[in-house]
């Protein structure tokens, strides 16, 4: 139990770490915000080309540059993807050792639906930003796997909250996570199954669902590191009393 919450702090830890590295190796020309979302969901040619387009003077090398941008981390993201399920799949053994088996087996078939669609996102991604000009087809065959994606992430995300929320086994930090995540999951789902009515509601929500993921992990990990603490406290103060 200790080594798992230990390799799942870790886990936490590079993903965060991962990122920020993202973010910080990804810098966009124009003032266009959520262009990676507006890659992903935007299903038609003219949403691409927004996603890329500067608004600068310099037009066509602002382009090219958003373009190797996107390029740039959507290779990062195949690490991404790898660092998240892990993470995902941590969090679900150690529900499942504390008794929510089948709420864990569940997310975790759940996020390995959605790291699977990534994947064959990101080759889209790619495949796209070959094509010059942007085409409808190559913009829908990204849109699809976006939405299978996002749709099992935050499914697997609550499914997950439940199985931490639900275990009375756990302390009332872990279920607050819990619950935090739940709520992650029903804003980004609430966001998925909107895309194609309001491709700007979408995102927001995508948007508030991940950073209300990004708590639930930080408040899960802080709540681990107390864990661990208090273990090694424990186990040093038994060492101790051995040798009194």
């Amino acid at each position: 139990m200790r080594s798992t919450e230990k390799l799942v702090a870790i886990l936490i830890l590079a993903l965060a770490a991962w990122a920020i590295l993202m973010s910080l190796a990804t810098s966009f020309q124009g003032s266009q915000s959520n262009r990676i979302l507006l890659v992903e969901l935007g299903s038609d040619a003219a949403s691409l080309n927004l996603a890329v387009q500067d608004s600068g003077k310099n037009d066509r090398e602002g382009i090219s540059h958003n373009i190797r941008m996107v390029v740039r981390n959507t290779y990062m993201d195949f690490v991404f993807i790898l660092l998240y399920w892990l993470t995902f799949v941590g969090l679900a053994y150690l529900a499942g050792l504390l008794g929510q088996r089948v709420l864990a087996i569940c997310s975790t078939l759940c996020i390995s639906f959605a790291a699977l669609a990534d994947v064959l996102e990101n080759h889209s991604i790619l495949i796209a930003m070959g094509v010059s000009p942007f085409t409808d087809p190559v913009a829908v065959d990204i849109s699809e796997y976006s939405q299978f994606k996002w749709a099992f992430f935050f499914l697997a995300t609550v499914l997950l909250g439940l199985a931490i929320a639900l275990n009375r086994r756990t302390s009332t930090v872990r279920r607050i996570a819990g619950g935090i995540f739940i709520a992650s999951g029903v804003f980004g789902i609430l966001g998925i199954t909107r895309y194609r009515v309001t491709l700007d509601f979408a995102m927001m929500m995508i948007n508030l669902g991940i950073v209300l993921f990004a708590a639930a992990l930080l408040l899960t990990l802080w709540k681990l590191f107390q864990s661990l603490r208090e273990l090694n406290h424990s186990g040093h103060s038994h060492h101790a009393n051995l040798h009194a």
